[in-house]
Order: C-alpha cells, then structure tokens, then sequence
C-alpha cells in the first residue's frame, strides 16, 4: 500500500515546462521620434537702404564667416565720406591751434573746449559713415550654407527687409521631446545616437535640455548635437532619437511568461531547487524583437514557461526542461 501512496502522490504533481535563465548585459535606451535641424540659422536684414548692385551668392552655396552674399548700390556715400575725411582734417588743425594758443594764454579754456567738442562730432560723423557704407555688403555671419537669398539684381532693400537666411549645418541637431518620466535619466554631455529615415545610424552627444515643459505637450525638449562635415545631413529628416542609460544586468523573456500576482504585482513563476513554486516581481526595462528586458531577478533563475497559469505559489511540481519536453 505505501508503494501505490507514493505512486498516486507522483500523479498528483503537476508537471510544468521550465527554461533557466541567465541575466546579461543590456544598455537601457530612452527612444524617441526626433528630427534634424541647423544649429544655427540667422536672418540676415537690410541695415541701409539702397538698390541690390550684385549677387555674390547663390542659394546652396557653402559660405565662410565674413563672404559676401549681396552688394546694395554705394551711391553717394563715397562722395560723403570724402566730405567726411575732410571735415575731420579742418578740426583737427583748429583744435591743435586752439591748443598751442591756450598754452600761451591767448585762448580761454572754453574756446579749447568748443573746438574739442567739434573734432569729436566730427570723428563721429566719420565713423558713422564708415558704418553705413560697410553695411552695403551684406555677409555671411558664420560658416554655413545660404539656404534663401529674398533679393534679386535690382530689388530696392530698406532699412529691416529680410535679405537671406544662412543655416548652419555642421554641426548639426536632432531635436526630440521626452516625457517627465525620462528627462531626469539624463545629463548634458550623455552620448546618443539617431536613426535617419534615410538609413543612416550617427552619433553625437546631448548638448541641451530644456528645464521647462512645454504648457501643451508636457514634454521637454533634448538636443543631440552629432558632427556633418560636408553637411551631408539635411534639415528636416525624421530620426529615431536613442539615449542610452545605464548598463545594467537583466533578464530577456517572453511576454508570455508573465503573470500577475492578487494585487495586481508583474512578475513571474519560477521553481526552487525543491521543485516549489515562487513568485518574483519584475521591472520591464525595454523591449527588443526577441522579447522584453526584465529586472529585478536573481542572476539564475529558473522560469516556469508553460504551465504557469494552473500552479499555485509554494506548491510542488515536477520540472521538465524545455529542451526535454514534448511538443
């Protein structure tokens, strides 16, 4: 009779599937769609009016720091510079005669002030035309590219009307906005990388991110500053912004062999070296097309893989081994 109680007790056990798992290395990203802009953009205004003399730059064209992009007409501003240099000349000699003769106590200290006063109205006069006919060429404030010229040969530009607008490309931006979940898991300095629509995979670091949400959206913006030489990347490209985290050591499951416990708790089932039933919490790190990263295990564990949903924490059962059991 003891025999055929042993027997029956075998019966009674459940047999479940089990796999044991092994936790290994995985770098937790944040993943975010972004997409690329200039660094810098600047729009280049009129700052003297006049008619466009000659076009110096077409769009498209990779410009140095200080290349000219448009010439508006001179005109007269010659004419009034020479009047200018002249000017100046006069009350320089008045002031220096005005000097000599208040040393020798033939001019009062007011008259050596007056003309002090008059040379440098003139000097000033002298430098603002200066500035005026420098601001007929309109250049390039920065390395970049000419990306729209709003004047042809011949348009008249007033003081403010839009003349250009130069971008500049390398290095260039991917700009993404992260949850008030995430903002917080990275710094400035961070490495990233992107995925372009056109395929391309490049890296860069995180040189931005925004201290203040955005009032509709919540989210903050992050920006990946990643080198273009050649400005081969454009503006304007869609990209799959990726921000690694810390590594960490984890656990890559099925979606399948999660379970919940009463309270609501993810986790898992898993046998002891007594063949007893345990149940684990989980954290879902990130997933992958191979399934989902978990943490929270132990660095071996053995997971019941089918089975799960019939057994009962802190019951026996009998483990049979994916690669034994049959199909």
């Amino acid at each position: 009779s003891g025999t055929l109680d042993v027997t029956a007790r075998a019966k009674a056990i459940t047999q479940v599937r089990v796999r044991q798992s092994i936790s290994q290395p995985m770098v937790d990203e944040i993943v975010v769609r972004g997409r690329t802009e200039a660094s810098r953009q600047a729009t280049l205004s009129g700052e003297t009016p006049g008619r466009i003399a000659s076009i110096e730059a077409k769009e498209g064209t990779l410009l140095k720091q200080g290349q000219a992009i448009v010439r508006i007409t001179v005109d007269d501003r010659m004419a009034i510079l020479a009047e200018a240099k002249a000017q100046l000349a006069q009350r320089e000699l008045e002031y220096e005669a005005t000097s000599k003769l208040q040393l020798k106590g033939f001019q009062s200290r007011a008259r050596l002030a007056e003309t002090a006063a008059r040379l440098d109205t003139a000097k000033a006069y002298l430098a603002k035309i200066e500035v005026d006919i420098r601001r007929t060429v309109i250049r390039a404030p920065f390395d970049g590219v000419l990306q729209h010229r709003a004047v042809e040969l011949g348009d008249y530009v007033a003081k403010g009307d839009p003349v250009a607008i130069v971008m500049d490309l390398d290095p260039i931006l991917v700009i993404g906005y992260l949850s008030e979940r995430d903002v917080n898991k990275i710094r400035v300095g961070n490495p990233g990388y992107a995925h372009l629509v056109t395929g391309e995979k490049v890296s860069g670091t995180i040189r931005y991110i925004s201290s203040a949400a955005g009032e509709e959206t919540r989210t903050f913006a992050v920006e990946l500053e990643i080198a273009n030489p050649g400005n081969l990347i454009l503006q304007g490209l869609t990209s799959g912004l990726r921000l690694p985290l810390a590594r960490v050591n984890a656990h890559l499951i099925s979606p399948a062999v999660l379970t919940l416990a009463d309270d609501g708790t993810v986790g898992v089932k898993t046998v002891d070296a007594k063949d007893m039933v345990a149940f684990l919490p989980v954290a879902i790190l990130g997933d992958s097309p191979r399934g989902i990263w978990v943490g929270g295990l132990p660095q071996t564990v053995t997971l019941i893989t089918v089975g799960h949903e019939f057994v009962q924490v802190g019951v026996q059962v009998q483990p049979i081994p994916e690669s034994t059991a049959e199909d």
